[in-house]
């Protein structure tokens, strides 16, 4: 198992103030140029439905506990970037510690989503490849 940018548990606070409305309401022009530039291609530009669908899987995130996290017997790779402001390196290593056989990378430089073209695909992508390969599927 992979993920990028989550800490393994839900913190739905904040939720709102990313959704579109509040962002035009509360003039928050840089966040809405970074979502337009950012997720052009996947939503045609349309960084309003990128935004509510993002807020609305925020409040959805599964909450589990440490005791569920701790059942998850699979390999896992953790990823976050260095600048994320969702997902702290204590959240990663906390989390890292509930599942075993499990480890975790922070991007440096990176931000809430390393994996883009704008930060440092590559360098995730062959975390992840090599992650693969320790790890086969059998």
């Amino acid at each position: 198992m992979t993920t990028i940018g989550s800490s393994g548990f839900k913190e739905p606070a904040g939720a709102d103030e990313y959704e579109p409305e509040w962002l035009a309401a509360h003039g928050k022009d840089v966040i809405i140029q970074q979502m337009l530039e950012r997720h052009e291609e996947a939503h045609r530009g349309n960084w309003q439905e990128f935004m509510r669908q993002s807020a609305a899987d925020w409040r959805l995130f599964p909450q589990l506990t440490e005791e569920q996290i701790h059942s998850i017997d699979c390999p896992s790779l953790f990823i976050a970037g260095e600048h994320d402001l969702f997902v702290q390196e204590s959240q990663l290593r906390h989390l890292t510690a509930l599942v075993e056989n499990s480890q975790y990378l922070v991007v440096p430089g990176g931000s809430h989503r390393p994996h883009m073209l704008r930060e440092n695909p590559v360098l995730v992508n062959d975390a992840i490849l090599h992650f693969l390969k320790q790890h086969p599927i059998v």
